[in-house]
């Protein structure tokens, strides 16, 4: 008979612990028992099986009920697993969700942490899907401020200086640009008539660059008479979309 052929391994511990723990582990092998090694295995198939199911239950849901406050967080949270740096998913936002959407949510998460595979290859349609589920939501990435500028530091130091809140700053200084660059765009347009109902006439919104002053929601209750424009004073909520969904607008 052929004599088995043995082979020697040598490790280099720095503990007695490790030297145990080596011990043990290679026991366990040889023994043909079932192994750390094994169960490791075992409980990495059953996360990639409860993710599997619960990804599903989760576009399911997206898809069955479109429009809802709930569908819009599950995107959310797709969103936050596929480029967490531009869409950030708050976590408390899980509350809101029925009790199996948030555990479904929980589930694909602690898949998600072995890194085995992005998100969206797992959707029937890969990337195009879950660029889809981003567009038809509205999600809009996270708005960054720039590090070469130290914009941030500098924010901080100024409202530590004044006193004020960054937060409260920065949107004041966000109400001071949007309200300059839209009063570029924008104007105002008021029915000079009373609508037939009595009511006071709406403030419409209209395109600056367009020849013909006619109100963006397209209405027809003028004549009208040209006032600034000023996002807050607009009374038509039509108008109101528009500017803030500019896609919306019929061509």
């Amino acid at each position: 008979m052929t004599p088995r052929k043995r082979i020697q391994l040598h490790f280099d511990v720095a503990t007695e612990i490790q030297a145990a723990e080596l011990s043990a582990a290679w026991e366990e092998i040889v023994s043909g028992k079932r192994t750390r090694i094994s169960t490791a295995a075992e409980d990495t198939h059953e996360i990639m099986e409860r993710a599997r199911t619960s990804l599903q239950t989760i576009v399911k849901a997206i898809e069955e009920h479109p429009g809802t406050g709930q569908t819009r967080r599950l995107v959310r949270f797709l969103a936050g697993v596929y480029n967490g740096h531009e869409f950030p998913f708050d976590l408390t936002d899980l509350r809101t969700l029925d009790i199996k959407l948030a555990n479904a949510c929980i589930d694909y998460l602690n898949y998600d942490r072995l890194a085995k595979a992005e998100v969206h290859t797992h959707l029937p349609d890969g990337g195009r899907q879950m660029e889809w589920f981003i567009a038809q939501h509205r999600l809009r990435p996270r708005l960054h401020l720039s590090s070469n500028d130290d914009h941030e530091q500098r924010l901080y130091a100024l409202a530590e200086r004044l006193g004020r809140e960054p937060d409260e700053l920065l949107k004041q200084s966000l109400e001071y640009l949007l309200g300059d660059y839209e009063a570029k765009h924008f104007g105002g347009l008021l029915a000079t008539l009373p609508s037939p109902a009595g009511d006071r006439p709406l403030v419409h919104a209209r395109i600056l660059s367009e020849s013909v002053p006619r109100p963006l929601c397209g209405a027809s209750d003028g004549p009208w008479s040209a006032r600034l424009f000023e996002f807050s004073r607009l009374t038509c909520h039509e108008c109101q979309s528009l500017v803030l969904n500019p896609e919306d607008r019929p061509a």
